[in-house]
Parts: C-alpha cells; sequence; structure tokens
C-alpha cells in the first residue's frame, strides 16, 4: 500500500475563490468601476497565486542583514535585504498599490479599489508592504502641508517604476506613542536647512529613500507642542549615510523579512515640512492612512487563511468524513466567516470615508471610523488567525507550511500606528466635540431606517439596542470605558454594514447567506460580545463559493 501524503492547501486566485472580498468590492462600487477595476484586480489576484509566495518564502528565509563595518574597519552600516524581497516592493508599485489614489482612476472610489488590491497582495508581499504603507501617508501628508515639498517629492513616491519609498520616524525609546516625549533634537544650519541629533528606536522600512522625523528645535517648549516634522533624504550626494549610523537590526516575533532599525542621528541634514511647529498635527493625515493599510492587513491575512482553510476542508478527511462535511467544523467556521466578512465591510466603509474626504467631503465621521476600523480589524485579524491556524492542526504549526508566519504577522497590526488603548484613546478626544458622537448617531440612525428586509429585523433590533447602550457614552465619554466604548462603536458599525450588505445580496442575489452572516454577528453581542459558540451556522456562510 502506498504511504498517504496530506494534499496541501492551496488559495487559488482570492479575487475568485473569496466570496465575501468579491462581492463586498461589487456591493461598493457602481457598476462601472467594478467592471473596469476587475481585470487589475483577477492579475493581482492571479500574482498573488502563482508569482508572489516563492518570493515571499526566499524573501522570509533570508531575513535582512546588517554590516556594521568593513573588512578594514571603516564603518559601513550596509543593510543587506534579499533581492525577492525588493521584487515583492517593486511589483507592489508596479501594480499602483501606492500610485493609484494620486492618478484617481475611479475618482470618489479609488480607495475602494486600492483596498480590494491591498487585501489581495499582503498577506503573500513579506510585508513589503510596510514601505508602501509610509510612502502613501508621506504623498498625503506633503501634499497637504508643504507645496515645494510635494511638487519635488510626490512624482518620485507615486510612480510606478523607479519610485521611492519614505519611512516614518517617530518611535524613541522615552516616547513610543507618547511622542511628547521626543528627544531628537533640531539645530538650524546657516543655509536655512537643518540638522537632526538623537536615536529612532523603531524605525521600518529602513531602505527607503527618505522619512518624514519628529524633532524639538532649540528653545522651543516641551511637550508635543514643541515638536517640529522634518523630511530628510537618507543618502548624501556620495552615496552614504546622512549623518545616520545603524546600531541594530530589530529581531522581532514577526515581519522577519521587513528590515526594522535602531538608528542614531547624526546631524542628519533635515528640512521643515510646511515651516516649524505642528509637528504632530501635520501628521494626521499620514497617520490616517497608514491606520487604514493596517486595517486591510489584519483582514487581508484573515481572508488568505480563510482560503487555505476552506479548500484544506475539502481535501482532508478525519474519522471517515471531510472536514467540509462535518457539522462541529462548520459552524466553527460559520463563526471565523461572520468576522471576516465584518472586518471586509468596515474597512471597505473606511476606503469610502477616505475618498469623500479626499474629494473635499466633509471628514466628520472618517475621524472616528478610521481608529475604529484599524482597532477592530487588528484585533479581530488575531482572533480569528489564531482559530484558522488550529484548524489545520499539527501542520498548522510547522514553519515550513508557511502559516505560522501569516499568523505572525498579523499581530503587528496591532502595534502599527496605535495599539488598542491607544485608538479607544484617539475615540475618547474625538468625542470630546459634539459632532463627530452626533455624525455616528445620525449615520447609524439614518442607515438603519433604510433596512426594509423582514429578515433583517432581528438584526435591526439588536443594533438598536446597542444604539441605546452607546449613546450615553457617546456623549458622556469617560476614560475608564474607552476600550469597551470604541469596541462597542466599531461593532455595532459592523453589524449595521453587514445587515446592508446583506440586504444587497438579497436584492441581487436572492442569496440568504448575507442576512445570516449579519444574523450571527450580531447575536454575538455588539457593545459586550461573548465568546460563546454561534448558534446556528449554514454551510453558505463557512464555505459559500465566489458568484
Amino acid at each position: 500500500m502506498d504511504p498517504f501524503f496530506q494534499q496541501p492547501p492551496e488559495a487559488g486566485n482570492r479575487f475568485h475563490t473569496d466570496p465575501t472580498l468579491r462581492l463586498a468590492l461589487q456591493w461598493r462600487l457602481p457598476d462601472e468601476v467594478f467592471r473596469a477595476a476587475a481585470p487589475h484586480l483577477e492579475q493581482l489576484g492571479e500574482l498573488a497565486a502563482t508569482v508572489m509566495p516563492p518570493l515571499a518564502e526566499c524573501a522570509e528565509r533570508n531575513p535582512p542583514r546588517h554590516v556594521a563595518f568593513e573588512p578594514w574597519g571603516r564603518r559601513v552600516d550596509r543593510i543587506e535585504v534579499d533581492d525577492s524581497w525588493l521584487e515583492l516592493m517593486h511589483l507592489g508599485q508596479r501594480q499602483g498599490l501606492v500610485a493609484l489614489p494620486y492618478e484617481d482612476p475611479y475618482d470618489i472610489h479609488t480607495r475602494i479599489v486600492q483596498a480590494g488590491l491591498i487585501n489581495l497582495y499582503d498577506p503573500v508581499s513579506a510585508v513589503a508592504d510596510c514601505p508602501l504603507v509610509m510612502t502613501d501617508g508621506a504623498a498625503t501628508l506633503l501634499n497637504e502641508h508643504d507645496p515645494a515639498l510635494a511638487r519635488r517629492y510626490v512624482p518620485r513616491l507615486t510612480a510606478r517604476e523607479d519610485a521611492w519609498t519614505s519611512g516614518q520616524w517617530m518611535t524613541e525609546r522615552a516616547g513610543g506613542s507618547d511622542v511628547g516625549r521626543t528627544d531628537t533634537r533640531a539645530v538650524p544650519a546657516s543655509d536655512g536647512s537643518w540638522s537632526l541629533h538623537g536615536s529612532k528606536w523603531f524605525t521600518s522600512a529602513t531602505t527607503s529613500d527618505m522619512a518624514l522625523a519628529l524633532a524639538r528645535p532649540e528653545n522651543a517648549q516641551a511637550g508635543s507642542r514643541g515638536l517640529s516634522l522634518f523630511l530628510l533624504e537618507l543618502r548624501d550626494q556620495s552615496g552614504g549615510w546622512n549623518g545616520i549610523q545603524v546600531r541594530r537590526l530589530k529581531d522581532k516575533f514577526g515581519t522577519r523579512a521587513l528590515p526594522t532599525a535602531e538608528l542614531d542621528l547624526v546631524g542628519t541634514r533635515a528640512v521643515p515640512v510646511g515651516g516649524l511647529g505642528d509637528g504632530v498635527r501635520k501628521l494626521a493625515g499620514l497617520l490616517s492612512v497608514a491606520r487604514y493599510w493596517a486595517s486591510i492587513g489584519g483582514l487581508a491575512g484573515v481572508g488568505h487563511l480563510l482560503a487555505l482553510a476552506r479548500d484544506y476542508a475539502v481535501k482532508r478527511e478525519a474519522f471517515g468524513v471531510r472536514l467540509v462535511d462535518n457539522p462541529i467544523h462548520r459552524e466553527w467556521f460559520a463563526r471565523i466567516a461572520v468576522v471576516y466578512d465584518a472586518m471586509v465591510v468596515l474597512n471597505l466603509e473606511a476606503a469610502a470615508q477616505m475618498g469623500r474626504v479626499e474629494h473635499g467631503g466633509d471628514g466628520t465621521l472618517a475621524r472616528l471610523l478610521i481608529p475604529l476600523t484599524k482597532l477592530a480589524c487588528a484585533r479581530q485579524g488575531v482572533w480569528a488567525g489564531s482559530e484558522l491556524l488550529e484548524s489545520f492542526g499539527g501542520a498548522g504549526y510547522v514553519e515550513d507550511t508557511g502559516i505560522p508566519r501569516i499568523f505572525r504577522n498579523l499581530h503587528v497590526n496591532c502595534i502599527w500606528e496605535g495599539t488598542t488603548s491607544v485608538l479607544a484613546h484617539d475615540v475618547l478626544r474625538a468625542l470630546k466635540k459634539p459632532e463627530p458622537g452626533e455624525a455616528f448617531i445620525e449615520e447609524i440612525v439614518r442607515r438603519l431606517a433604510a433596512l426594509q428586509d423582514p429578515a433583517g429585523a432581528e438584526v435591526r433590533a439588536r443594533i438598536e439596542e446597542a444604539l441605546e447602550s452607546l449613546v450615553p457614552m457617546i456623549n458622556t465619554p469617560r476614560e475608564s470605558q474607552a476600550r469597551r466604548l470604541a469596541w462597542g462603536m466599531a461593532r455595532t458599525f459592523q453589524a449595521l454594514l453587514l445587515a446592508e450588505f446583506g440586504q444587497w445580496r438579497w436584492q441581487c442575489f436572492q442569496d440568504g447567506g448575507g442576512i445570516t452572516a449579519a444574523r450571527l454577528f450580531a447575536r454575538q453581542g455588539l457593545v459586550d460580545p461573548d465568546c460563546g459558540e454561534t448558534p446556528e451556522a449554514l454551510q453558505a456562510v463557512a464555505f459559500g463559493n465566489a458568484r
């Protein structure tokens, strides 16, 4: 008898195999935009299924290396990254992951298309999208705050060929998220430039061409109000470091192919962005872009693992039946699948809100929704990733399957651009003004009124009940309730979006899976979710096929 070998799972082209992603994009985009964008999404989905995984495997097995000195003792601080990682980054640039919002082919809907593309790209990129995140944010920031620097740098940052990338250097030993404790000093030079002196404790995308860094000009006041934002190029005219010394590369839990370094700035030449002062305020647009990308990272890894796990469930037998035919497995997967659905629809809503703001719309709701989206999608991504790793049994714990790597990388989305508590605090600060809270409540009430499908009555009732609990906390926000409030707001909005998505699916396809997903999610509890099993599940929710 031949020995048994398990057939490995395959994700395939997720633009076809991921029903939530494809249908949610079709839901959120006008028909003509979806038809125009579909070939690009299909192309990147195919690259993500075929070309990118071997490159990512090579990049992860050959992590960055810091060469401090050349053989004869001269300090060089060379950071060597594998060519496969660079190719993944360049592939993302050529596919327009940074360029698209600035080319703006789909007008107000361009960010939604970008979100779909990033979802396909991220899980098999070996986190080569980190410099792309910062580059997108840097271009947004320069366009908003410094037209002269924007004219010089944004065309380079948003090119598809021979493009530049940008880093974002805020984190210091004393500060972390508390950037008011920044110790880096800025000293004026006679030619109008400045030199930076200090240490940056955590700098991702350290092989970028330029970076934006916070520093305190001499004699500026203490705290965050005294900080200014500076643009620096990493290399001088000779190709050497621009007053930068590399202390070490970080040995991280995940994102191992991504070069992340601890740096000393020793007279780094830089120029102020938009003049001196207001450095933290100027970063707001960059942070919104970066948080939006981080939220995609949370759901993209889950989408990829879910595609693998669905395929595995068809191929794997246990106790005489395929996993896909086991009621326990289907019910478990239904709960994971509806959380993924909730992540996708919330992220696309954030993308839509960002697109409206970038095209001159009101940003009041976006001010709340972007941190809420990052908070929810990042944390839900870790939960769902853990469940999906378990679904492969022991194989999910074995490195050369690639599954542990995706799970590790999911965790960074909870750290980058603000932890859950930092984001909850940010929501609390926004609610100190009445307008954001009023906009949030009014948006839910308005959209609830538009839900007419009788099948969604139970979901509407639960959303109304959750909103009744949230309104007093929104109107009188307290720090002791910040996390509960932020989570309740995020989950309630997710339930609303799932109900809208379910109603659209029913109207288009007579497909009850969308309504069922909304019902299952709402039954978990919105303001105070429990961790119990879902009371019911349909195979269409857990193992539905893309249309």
